[in-house]
């Protein structure tokens, strides 16, 4: 069972994690060495200490709020402060068992303090991706993207099998030689000569992860059961409440349902969805809007009164069926008489 924050900080807060040098991190820098020394305790330490006391009191209060994307947001730091916990003592196992929410790799490694996905594939304009530690605690698992094979050049990933074996030993989901030489078999993975060993061959490692994920949610469906499910599902109170009575609450709620939306494969056709609704229905978040931004839209592409050709219920505006009020709507003779007629028969007339 993993440990939890808590027992993390208890941990480091033991003496021997506060001595000078427990770890590989400078506790200073060549300035402060020169003028004051070394360190009595590991600044590193104790500073990650305090700071970890001040996430967690913010998890609880979030946790205390009662709702569950507030649940949700201080699960997410707990988790967030438990990685850099273990980070702090050289183990980055939690982030290396993550799967990235972009192309579904398990190819994310802990680096800056950001978990960065290093597939090749997953940058779309060459633009880096990565996540801070509670963005990435907060993604689910995304459905791995097709595989794409290397053509041009030898690339900078590339690795002997060996190699990325021992690498996708530490992902959690391990694979024996036998099995990735088979994958790349099934997939008809590019590669180039080993510098060295003349026998051995070279292959990308962004190649093998995009393969290696979609070989393993073919294996394991249910592996991908996140991805089926918009990230809204069981947040119904975030996204269709507000709290009327602090507007700035209700902001900051909108705002929370909105980064939501941000990273949800649905967004789109969920908003086309939307969109569709007559104003009385538009309630909630929806495809990252709100229900007043949807009605501004709507009203910018619905027709006004004076380029429509038809009433709503299909009747021609032409000749005696137009009506032209002095205000310049036009209006259907025809839908007057109907209503005018359903009128007199409900008061019996």
């Amino acid at each position: 069972m993993p440990a939890t924050p808590e027992q993390l900080l208890a941990l480091l807060e033991a003496p021997h994690w506060k001595t000078p040098g427990s770890t590989s991190r400078k506790t200073e820098g060549p300035t402060g060495r020169r003028t004051e020394g070394q360190a009595a305790v590991n600044v590193t330490v104790l500073d990650h200490i305090s700071k970890g006391h001040r996430a967690l009191a913010d998890a609880a209060s979030l946790a205390q709020q009662g709702t569950t994307l507030a649940a949700r947001q201080a699960a997410a730091i707990r988790e967030a402060q438990a990685i850099r916990s273990e980070a702090l003592m050289g183990e980055t196992g939690r982030v290396r068992k993550g799967t990235c929410p972009y192309c579904g790799t398990y190819g994310v490694i802990l680096h800056k303090g950001r978990a960065q996905c290093i597939n090749r594939h997953c940058a779309p304009a060459g633009v880096q991706r990565s996540w801070s530690l509670v963005e990435f605690a907060m993604t689910t698992q995304a459905r791995p993207m097709a595989v794409r094979r290397t053509t041009t050049g030898i690339p900078s990933d590339a690795r002997p099998v060996e190699w990325l074996v021992n690498f996708l030993k530490d992902t959690g989901r391990p694979v024996p030689t036998t099995t990735l030489r088979r994958i790349i078999r099934i997939y008809a993975l590019p590669h180039w000569a080993h510098p060295v060993n003349t026998k051995a061959h070279l292959y990308s490692l962004s190649d093998v992860l995009t393969a290696h994920a979609v070989h393993a949610a073919k294996g394991n469906p249910s592996d991908c059961a996140a991805a089926a499910k918009p990230a809204c599902s069981g947040l119904a109170d975030a996204f269709f409440t507000a709290d009327t009575r602090d507007t700035v609450t209700a902001r900051m709620h909108a705002e929370d349902a909105k980064a939501l939306c941000d990273g949800c494969p649905f967004k789109d056709p969920c908003l086309e969805v939307a969109l569709a609704l007559p104003d009385h229905a538009q309630h909630g978040i929806q495809g990252g809007l709100t229900a007043k931004e949807r009605r501004t839209r709507i009203a910018g592409t619905r027709p006004t009164n004076g380029e429509k050709t038809h009433c709503v219920q299909g009747h021609p505006f032409e000749g005696d069926n137009l009506r032209i009020r002095p205000n310049g709507d036009r209006q259907c003779r025809a839908c007057q008489k109907d209503s005018r007629r359903r009128s007199r028969a409900k008061n019996g007339r």
